[in-house]
């Protein structure tokens, strides 16, 4: 048995039947392989098998290869999340980027459902917790079983940056001229 690897590669042990007595003679060399790489019972080939001690010459293997089967269990998949520094909005509400530990090219998709700073304040390094982390697809997913739901992180909420627009106007005192029925500007 063995934890999943992303490999079929197996090891195992080979028995020898048959030996008489005290003779020195083992069962060596050889690779062996699962039928399949991923989580399940498989059947495991052993191939090229050979002799060896001092009393080897006086046996013959009736095959060098030999199978049996084997278990290949689910990997825990550790979940980390790094914070996403944000402008200050007056809330907790915090983002975050979720890494793992998979195996190099598996494809597993994980998701969080809810990421809050402690404190919606501006600072630096605040505090991020990260909840309802989940495997949630992925060709390879079934391979893996989920070691956390929950992650802690840091982030920095900034300075929400302000424009401030400055507009003048200039203010005229209009009289009327009753007389001639236009307008004058007075300033």
């Amino acid at each position: 048995n063995k934890l999943y690897d992303g490999s079929t590669t197996a090891s195992f042990t080979c028995a020898l039947t048959g030996v008489i007595g005290l003779d020195d003679v083992n069962c060596t060399g050889g690779t062996a392989n699962f039928a399949d790489l991923n989580v399940g019972t498989w059947t495991v080939t052993a191939a090229g098998l050979g002799l060896s001690g001092a009393d080897s010459a006086n046996y013959e293997l009736s095959s060098t290869s030999a199978a049996n089967t084997a278990d290949i269990t689910q990997r825990t998949l550790n979940v980390t999340a790094t914070g996403v520094n944000k402008i200050y909005d007056g809330t907790t509400a915090a983002t975050v980027t979720l890494a793992d530990d998979r195996v190099g090219g598996d494809a597993v998709t994980t998701a969080y459902t809810t990421a809050s700073f402690v404190d919606p304040n501006i600072g630096t390094g605040i505090t991020v917790n990260v909840s309802g982390i989940s495997i949630t697809g992925g060709a390879n997913s079934g391979n893996y079983a989920l070691g956390n739901s929950t992650a802690t992180t840091t982030a920095n909420i900034t300075n929400a940056s302000q424009t401030i627009t400055v507009i003048t106007r200039r203010w005229y005192e209009w009289d009327r001229d009753d007389h001639n029925d236009q307008w004058q500007r007075n300033l």
